[in-house]
């Protein structure tokens, strides 16, 4: 009869817990609306008054001990534990975990939100950058990462497939692994360019992509909302033959226009060139930046540096850590630095040529 008793005495317990929270939230609900509405505050002081007379003392008590319990819980666990959130790709569940890191002076809870919340870097004129493409899995993309310096002319692109995989949270985490590097949301936006803009802004971007085979009114609305955010606009051509057709048809110009052969095209199709004569055709003709991505191998970064490509996009070399991988890092930026100091001198180098 006893455990009967014990029972019957945790649920009455748990029934009065839900209906003592249910009232505590109204009656905080029901107060705030009381300074624009004077009249709920009559409510609220009624549902106060409700839950005073229906929820017993001691029953109150138990119950604010376990509420109070259950935040020093939750803080203790953040401070002692020091929590890093990382996405881990778990059987058929992408989720947001946390795993144990090293101690800082300041909880990483805390400086993972600054960190999002604080203004990144942006693309800037005259500068070569060097853009790394990460398309694996964030676990590679954290070994890469612990191997690049802080360079104000490196770009860090949060590729396609780590968005899709792990959703915007792959750009927060990145962005929390990096200090200062400019991030790339390579979001490929292809429609509703508002709501994916300020989905990258949100989540610690500085640039993001969309595609130029997208609707004019997307490409639009997405350099429109770039400027709204302060965040970069990339134009990605690629499949577009000629780039300058799509520039004329829009009401303001990319911040960056990347020609760009696709993966599978080069893979594919042999014969499919990157155009490196269009670089001068469209600074030629409009103030913006060059990406020029697709080609990885030595002879192909050379001919983007040589006729004068702002921005060289690699991934082949990033897609996977290796020991090699800060030699090459160090490598490639000497190859960028270099042809910056020469156009700083304004050699006389033909833009007309691939430079093969």
């Amino acid at each position: 009869m006893k455990k009967e008793e014990n029972k019957l005495s945790q649920k009455e317990f748990e029934k009065y817990k839900a209906k003592y929270q249910a009232l505590l939230r109204f009656t905080i609900v029901f107060f705030s609306f009381g300074f624009f509405f004077p009249g709920f505050f009559l409510i609220s002081l009624f549902l106060f008054i409700l839950m005073i007379k229906t929820v017993p003392p001691e029953v109150r008590t138990r119950i604010i001990a376990e509420m109070e319990k259950s935040q020093q819980k939750t803080k203790t666990s953040r401070k002692e534990n020091h929590l890093e959130p990382v996405l881990a790709n778990q059987a058929q569940n992408n989720r947001l975990v946390f795993v144990e890191r090293e101690p800082k002076k300041i909880s990483v809870y805390d400086s993972y939100l600054e960190s999002l919340r604080t203004e990144g870097p942006r693309i800037e004129k005259r500068q070569r950058y060097l853009h790394i493409a990460l398309n694996s899995t964030l676990k590679e993309a954290r070994k890469i990462i612990s191997k690049i310096p802080t360079r104000k002319n490196i770009i860090l692109e949060v590729g396609t497939p780590l968005i899709k995989t792990y959703g915007e949270d792959a750009i927060s985490q990145i962005k929390y692994w990096t200090e200062g590097l400019y991030i790339l949301a390579d979001a490929k936006t292809s429609d509703l360019a508002e709501r994916e803009v300020k989905m990258a802004k949100d989540a610690g971007a500085s640039g993001i992509t969309c595609l130029g085979t997208a609707p004019i009114e997307t490409i639009d609305a997405f350099l429109e909302s770039c400027e709204k955010y302060k965040i970069d606009s990339f134009l990605d051509m690629m499949n577009i033959e000629n780039p300058l057709l799509v520039l004329k048809k829009l009401k303001k110009i990319p911040k960056v226009v990347m020609l760009h052969r696709g993966v599978d095209e080069t893979e594919k199709n042999k014969e499919k060139v990157i155009p490196y004569y269009q670089i001068k055709q469209i600074k030629g003709s409009y103030n913006t930046l060059i990406a020029v991505a697709g080609g990885d191998t030595e002879r192909e970064i050379q001919s983007a540096i040589f006729n004068d490509a702002d921005i060289v996009v690699l991934w082949k070399d990033f897609y996977k850590y290796s020991p090699k991988t800060p030699e090459r890092i160090t490598k490639l930026l000497k190859k960028i630095n270099k042809r910056e100091s020469s156009l700083e001198i304004k050699t006389s180098y033909s833009l007309e040529y691939s430079g093969l």
